[in-house]
């Protein structure tokens, strides 16, 4: 009886180990980095546009991608979705906070007059409808260090002064979300660029390529990020014209001829209700300069000790070290607390501030529920290795002069259906390093301009990027509108994007591609104003 009953106990854990090796294989050969991994974001990315309800769309993402993970079992699936659920909020749970902090602070700036007074000046600089579409632009050199911050912060400040000469959220929200990422990726020195480069620099030891150093690689490589530099050109041109396009056309047609800023049809708009609350009406520019100062004085100085503590040194390796979502909550709460205690020195009303600030709360939470469904979204889709199977198309397809458009394409698709420019940019550039290092080692820098404005594009069309979120959370518009509103500006941009790179790739001359990219966006630009002139009366730049 023990020998048959032991035998029945190792029968019983053989057949479990073989069921637990057939399930990950199973799991391994028809789910992750096949063809059925794009399933769940192709349907996610699908519902959203035909359902206009992102916050289902997302849940039913998130779901199927858990169930085809899982092999259908309900059970496994739910306990997967709850762990990825947990590690979202305790890995990005500070930019979940930090939203909230901002809510925070764009009503109390309000509370405080800083707005009203901000307002008031901005229009007496800003005289045209133009020029405050162009002011909110070029405050964005001003918040290169980082683009979620950028999104937030200029958005929250801007929309007083855009809102005074009947600038649509959608418009803005483009606007401030096409110069937060392009510039940062401009700089070396955002936090943005600190990453990328210490991608390259662990590419660059691994294939052997010794012809760059990694921060020379990456400056050399600004140039080939066609779509970031046709994106800038076309927004500031877009801005000074006036030039719009599909629901974009409709969209400031309302906000001039109504005065209806934003549609409220899909769902709650944040920072909707900051006109209902109590505002002070003797407040001075120094109500928003010295909490704005605050912000960003406390956010660079906690980045940078921060960063030296890892015993950096030069700036570049400060950066890379650094925590810029922790900087961003130390200057957020010590904002915060300074306009408090400019209140409380005013003799603002109690009943008031509270009020203020479970209103600021309010008006975040559900752009904060979208931002953690987003990101639970990315890390299940990730895990069904989207980004691993585009990746092996590459590899087996390819012709040289192709690379750079095709490592575009690619990179679009992937950072489109993840929503990350990171997660992208750490699986293309390894791969396009590897497949230059063994063919031709020149195309390293094409490739990397080339991944890094793919992921751009598919981040700025992704209704699942983090940035597609908080700028629509700064410009007070729901995500959906900023998403549609923005895609045709994106799209001309990419086209500009892709000519540009094959003739990279049959001249192997960066310059020659980037000035061909440059002519196709301005002259499409203009193409699309003289074809709104012609079909319908539009708002003019002025």
């Amino acid at each position: 009886m023990i020998f048959f009953s032991q035998w029945n106990v190792n029968a019983y854990k053989v057949m479990m180990f073989l069921h637990d090796k057939l399930k990950n294989l199973l799991r391994r050969s028809f789910m992750e980095g096949t063809i059925f991994s794009l399933v769940p974001p192709i349907i996610t990315i699908a519902l959203i546009i035909l359902t206009k309800r992102l916050l289902t769309s997302l849940g039913i993402g998130i779901l199927l991608g858990a169930l085809l993970y899982n092999q259908w079992n309900v059970f496994d699936s739910v306990t997967n979705v709850i762990n990825i659920g947990v590690e979202v909020l305790l890995g990005d749970g500070k930019i979940l906070i930090f939203v909230i902090l901002i809510g925070i602070f764009s009503s109390l700036l309000y509370l405080s007059g800083g707005i009203n007074a901000f307002s008031v000046w901005g229009v007496k600089v800003a005289k045209t409808r133009a020029q405050s579409q162009v002011a909110a632009l070029l405050l964005g050199l001003f918040t290169w260090f980082d683009d979620a911050f950028s999104c937030l912060f200029r958005g929250t400040v801007m929309r007083s002064v855009t809102d005074k000469y009947n600038v649509s959220h959608s418009k803005l929200s483009y606007l401030i979300h096409s110069t937060s990422a392009p510039i940062a990726l401009l700089i070396p020195v955002s936090a943005l660029s600190a990453f990328i480069i210490s991608i390259i620099d662990g590419v660059l030891d691994s294939t052997h390529i010794t012809e760059y150093q990694a921060l020379e690689a990456f400056l050399i490589a600004i140039p080939a990020n066609f779509y970031t530099i046709t994106t800038i050109v076309l927004v500031f041109i877009v801005a000074i014209f006036g030039i719009n396009v599909g629901q974009m056309t409709r969209d400031e047609k309302r906000a001039t001829e109504k005065g209806i800023l934003f549609d409220t049809k899909h769902g709650k708009i944040p920072g909707a209700e900051e006109s209902t609350l109590p505002t002070r009406t003797n407040g001075t520019m120094m109500d928003i300069l010295l909490p704005v100062a605050t912000l960003i004085v406390v956010t660079i100085i906690a980045a940078v000790t921060i960063g030296t503590g890892e015993g950096s040194s030069s700036a570049i390796e400060v950066l890379k070290n650094t925590d810029i979502i922790t900087s961003l909550l130390y200057g957020g709460a010590t904002a915060n607390l300074l306009i408090l205690i400019r209140l409380v020195i005013s003799k603002t009303s109690t009943n008031h501030i509270s009020t203020t600030i479970i209103s600021g709360v309010k008006t975040t939470l559900p752009s904060v529920t979208i931002l953690f469904l987003a990101l639970v979204t990315a890390q299940v889709i990730s895990s069904l290795g989207v980004g691993q199977y585009l990746a092996s198309l590459i590899q087996g397809n390819m012709s040289i002069a192709f690379l750079p458009v095709i490592f575009f394409v690619f990179a679009a698709f992937i950072s489109y259906s993840i929503g990350s420019t990171l997660g992208t940019a750490g699986i293309m550039i390894p791969i396009g390093a590897e497949i230059v290092a063994a063919i031709d080692v020149t195309f390293l820098i094409a490739i990397i301009g080339a991944v890094l404005a793919g992921t751009v594009f598919g981040e700025h069309s992704s209704p699942l990027s983090d940035t597609t979120i908080l700028a629509s959370i700064g410009s007070s518009v729901h995500p959906i509108d900023h998403m549609m509103t923005q895609l045709p500006y994106a799209i001309l941009s990419s086209i500009s994007s892709i000519i540009g790179f094959l003739v990279v790739g049959f001249s192997k001359s960066i310059l020659l591609g980037l000035l061909i990219a440059l002519l196709v966006v301005v002259v499409g630009a203009f193409f699309l104003k003289n074809r709104q002139g012609k079909t319908e009366s539009v708002p003019k730049a002025d």
